[in-house]
């Protein structure tokens, strides 16, 4: 996994409809910290390998296992690092 910016690790393919997101502690870049502790409505930093890293909030955890929800929404309403893909609005003019 490299030298991962982000608590939890998550596989892209397996977001569901909610924005849920099933993680392992056991499989991501903190699981070596034994202060590494989170609980339901905590907030995390999450990433893929793929996009950049976003905040999601743990909504159930078993063990080393937790269910996290990605936040997508707009800067103003998340926490710092949320999931934002923002492309600029393309328009065309005609006169």
């Amino acid at each position: 996994m490299g030298s991962a910016t982000y608590d939890l690790w998550y596989g892209a393919t397996s977001v569901d409809a909610d924005l849920v997101v099933d993680t392992w502690i056991s499989h991501g870049p903190r699981v070596n910290d034994s202060t590494f502790d989170p609980q339901p409505g905590d907030w995390l930093v999450v990433g893929d390998d793929e996009e950049p890293p976003c905040s999601a909030q743990v909504i159930r955890r078993i063990g080393d296992r937790m269910w996290t929800r990605l936040q997508l929404a707009p800067p103003t309403t998340t926490p710092a690092g949320a999931c934002i893909s923002v492309r600029p609005r393309v328009t065309r003019g005609f006169d």
